[in-house]
């Protein structure tokens, strides 16, 4: 059988930057499956996918379907036909719809999910601020799938069925990220992440724009440190993981407390790190924890810790300073004293 790797050369070999098609295509077959793979129908129809995501693409679909279809046919006449076109869905012969109303999302991902269920597996479907429609799958063997789905559906034997239906978490009946499959999240608007996770190391890639441009890999990373794939994910598993059992939520709580007491203390060493500590609880709560009242409560009386020290550190200096001022004054140069600032500097800014 062909594999993903002899359609990548072939597709490398005609200088895929002379169009956008052509290096869009090299761009995701390079990016998403492993060479190795087996090449078939299902993952050019993901290709068509991904692409019709975006509405450059779906506006040209008829010359992106015509010039990868150009394309393969010649990759097949080279092979001596080894690979079957017939079941590929080109894009120029595929519907999109765009669901309006959410609570029409809700019923549709429900009917979708109810055919990729077997019997005695439980599913729930979630809205997430009424923006994407969240599944969680709980199968026979205690694993939990959890995917997500935006508003754009297609027809498939007369039923609707999701654009992109292969983003998806799985977690083993631990709630651990499972080691034995590979990950794919949507991390922010048009760019994708797909990685696997072993011993809590990360190794992947995100993939951005119509042209699936790589713009972040990552080798055996900590995945803590990766913060641009952990707050997506942790997002997602505040609709099934108890935030108080949640280790990095409660790691960051105990940041925020110890620095506000060590601050409160008049810890100076305290006062370097506290910015940081800060910064990462407010984009947690903007961004994972959403509206959390415990970690806003914390926030905020770090914040408070912080301007006091500084008062009562400028307070204390105060006199030492006018004694300063006083010395200086005389000394300055008169021409100093004209100085005024740029007012073209603060429009810019």
């Amino acid at each position: 059988m062909l594999k993903v790797g002899q359609l990548l050369k072939f597709v490398s070999d005609l200088n895929p930057q002379n169009t956008p098609t052509r290096l869009s295509f090299f761009n995701f077959l390079r990016g998403f499956p492993h060479s190795d793979d087996v090449l078939t129908p299902e993952l050019i129809e993901m290709f068509f996918n991904y692409c019709m995501d975006y509405p450059h693409w779906a506006s040209n679909k008829q010359q992106l379907g015509h010039e990868v279809q150009f394309l393969l046919e010649n990759f097949n006449g080279f092979y001596q036909q080894k690979f079957d076109l017939t079941p590929i869905r080109f894009p120029q012969t595929v519907q999109l719809i765009e669901i309006e109303h959410f609570s029409d999302l809700i019923d549709a991902v429900s009917s979708y999910v109810k055919t990729q269920c077997a019997e005695g597996e439980k599913f729930r479907i979630l809205p997430d601020q009424n923006k994407r429609a969240v599944a969680i799958i709980l199968r026979e063997d205690k694993s939990l799938e959890v995917r997500t789905f935006d508003r754009k559906f297609t027809i498939r034997n007369g039923l609707l069925e999701p654009l992109r239906k292969d983003l998806v978490l799985y977690y083993n009946s631990e709630l651990e990220l499972s080691s034995q499959h590979t990950h794919k999240i949507e991390v922010a608007p048009y760019i994708t992440a797909q990685f696997r996770v072993v011993n809590d190391k990360v190794t992947g890639s995100l993939l951005r724009g119509y042209v699936f441009q790589k713009l972040l890999e990552m080798k055996n990373e900590p995945l803590q440190e990766q913060t641009r794939l952990l707050f997506p994910i942790k997002r997602l598993e505040q609709f099934f993981v108890d935030r108080r059992t949640d280790p990095y939520y409660q790691d960051l709580v105990s940041q925020l407390e110890r620095t506000c007491a060590l601050i409160q203390q008049g810890d100076s060493e305290a006062l370097k790190w506290s910015s940081i500590v800060l910064s990462k609880a407010e984009t947690a709560v903007d961004n994972v924890f959403l509206g959390d009242k415990l970690m806003t409560l914390l926030a905020r009386d770090l914040r408070h810790a912080i301007a006091e020290y500084n008062r009562k550190n400028i307070s204390s200096s105060g006199l030492s300073g006018d004694i300063l001022i006083t010395q200086q004054l005389p000394e300055a140069d008169e021409e100093c004293l004209k100085i005024t600032p740029l007012k073209e500097f603060d429009l810019i800014n």
